[in-house]
């Protein structure tokens, strides 16, 4: 990695998901990102944020296509490892002309946030239980509030990598999080309810959260905030890339920046504009 000083509105950090669709019409196998730190990272680029990446790749023909598709989209990659690639349980799942292809590895892959690299915001996504990358997940989210960044984290779980295993995995992020973003889907995942999340988040927090309605609510220290599907604004981005209420959010809390982004005002606005749908 590169020790070079840089600063940039969001780092996002995290567990890669990965979509393979059907071949293209030269017969290479197409892939997008719909959440997970990739996907977010393409979509704040998209956004016009300075993005910085971190995550782990296989150190494969696909790992490395997909790490040359992130830099060409104006992501900074220095901050990716490569890995040697090893065999794991895949997944696939059918839907309409395509295949959701993700490898569930229990294994060790931690990352970590290069120490000359500093942000706005702290984009935490794709948790996993997996103690190696939580504890890295852990370690960046503690390093970044010392710095005075907002730490976000998006759940964006999986039902096969949860399946069975104890939420309470990810007790110890939740706690460093300043704002937790996640979905009725990340909870059925989980085994969670939204009450849960709120027990073990730290004083302060605040919990965007959409329901199977499609409705998102945001809650804090300022009170509550509903807004409506179909309602809101988000930046502009590819509809294969990232989560666009996280996405949202993450620009709102870049632009702000500083002391502001205390106040119950600033959360209220935040609140009311970011939400989006998908």
């Amino acid at each position: 990695m590169d020790a070079k000083l840089r600063c940039f509105d969001v780092i996002s950090a995290g567990e890669v998901h990965l979509q393979l669709g059907s071949a293209s019409r030269d017969g290479q196998r197409v892939f997008s990102l719909r959440r997970g730190a990739v996907g977010a990272a393409l979509s704040l680029a998209s956004a016009g944020l300075r993005v910085g990446l971190v995550t782990t790749l296989d150190d494969d023909s696909l790992g490395r296509a997909l790490l040359a598709r992130v830099a060409a989209r104006g992501v900074d990659v220095d901050g990716v490892s490569l890995g040697v690639p090893s065999r794991g349980i895949v997944f696939v799942q059918a839907s309409g002309h395509a295949s959701d292809v993700v490898s569930y590895r229990d294994e060790e892959r931690p990352f970590n946030v290069p120490p000359a690299w500093s942000s706005a915001v702290l984009l935490l996504s794709g948790l996993t239980p997996v103690v190696s990358v939580a504890g890295s997940l852990c370690k960046a989210a503690r390093a970044a509030r010392r710095a005075g960044s907002v730490v976000v984290v998006s759940v964006g779980a999986r039902s096969h990598v949860w399946q069975g295993r104890d939420p309470r995995a990810i007790r110890m992020l939740l706690r460093e999080a300043d704002v937790i973003r996640y979905t009725a889907h990340d909870l059925s995942c989980l085994g969670m309810e939204a009450a849960d999340v709120r027990k073990e988040a730290r004083d302060g927090a605040v919990h965007v959260f959409s329901n199977a309605m499609g409705e998102t609510v945001t809650n804090g220290p300022f009170g509550e905030v509903a807004t409506e599907r179909g309602r809101g604004r988000a930046p502009a981005t590819s509809a294969h890339d990232g989560d666009p209420v996280t996405t949202a959010l993450c620009v709102a809390l870049a632009r702000a920046r500083g002391a502001e982004a205390q106040q119950g005002e600033m959360w209220r606005r935040l609140a009311a504009e970011s939400h989006a749908t998908r």
